[in-house]
């Protein structure tokens, strides 16, 4: 038998100084009717009370009864907030996952996953977003402290961070996917130990690279990624995998490995 949705509805009190708001729903419960309060709506005049109770009553509202004086987005950000923290990624990060960087870093993943925009643009998102606020930081957002500075603290955690990850998406003897790719450079790069001349899977001749390698769990979960030089072989890297499986994630032989191939 499916549960009936609760319905909400606002009561307003007026026998103080000032009126007040509750906004509650109501339930049966072994005969009996019950009530769940929710929050309080306050600093408001009677007549907004009034206004904001007969929306909710499904009501018609003059439309000058409601003017929107500001509006960020909060839904979506949340929500993918609220998964981070379910699956536990904030203590992956760190243990002391309430320092100030790891709540950025969240911020940024979270910001990812929603936006897809540049780190400048995350940190210029407050007029419209709620984003940092949801992530408990505060005040005004520098790129340099939260973006880039944090990138420089996840990179040092980066062993402990995929460690963590292998541990709770990769088990013993399972399937592992692992394949690379190339990513082309413009520019020059005198003082890189990464960008050289090799194979470019996009075709893009007279380029230099870098080449990315991605480690996923067989449900394609990612675990570890790793850039390497951009002249490596495909081939040169799968031993270098294992090995930091067995020694530094603690596997044992029982592999069956897959790599993939670009067309």
């Amino acid at each position: 038998m499916a549960t009936k949705p609760k319905s909400y509805h606002l009561e307003i009190q007026t026998h103080g100084r000032n009126p007040y708001g509750v906004i509650r729903t109501s339930y049966r419960e072994d005969g009996k009717v019950k009530h769940d309060n929710l929050c309080r709506l306050t600093g408001l005049s009677l007549g907004k009370l009034k206004a904001i109770q007969a929306a909710m009553q499904n009501k018609v509202v003059a439309k000058d009864d409601f003017k929107i004086h500001s509006s960020r987005e909060y839904g979506a950000s949340y929500a993918a907030y609220s998964v981070l923290k379910e699956l536990g990624l904030n203590k992956m990060i760190h243990s002391r996952h309430w320092q100030k960087w790891v709540k950025a870093s969240i911020a940024m993943i979270v910001g990812r996953l929603v936006y897809q925009g540049s780190k400048l643009s995350l940190s210029n998102c407050k007029a419209f977003s709620a984003l940092w606020d949801i992530c408990g930081i505060e005040g005004e957002i520098d790129v340099e402290t939260h973006c880039y500075d944090v990138m420089d603290m996840l990179f040092s955690r980066q062993e402990a961070i995929q460690a963590a990850l292998a541990k709770k998406h990769i088990q013993d003897g399972t399937l592992v996917l692992y394949d690379i790719t190339s990513c082309y450079m413009e520019g020059e790069y005198e003082s890189s130990d990464l960008v050289e001349f090799g194979y470019n899977r996009d075709k893009k001749r007279g380029y230099e690279q870098i080449i990315i390698s991605l480690l996923c769990s067989k449900d394609g979960c990612p675990v570890a990624v790793e850039t390497l030089k951009g002249n490596t072989k495909d081939e040169t890297t799968v031993l270098d995998k294992l090995d930091k499986l067995q020694k530094k994630w603690a596997w044992k032989n029982n592999f069956r490995w897959r790599q993939g191939y670009d067309n």
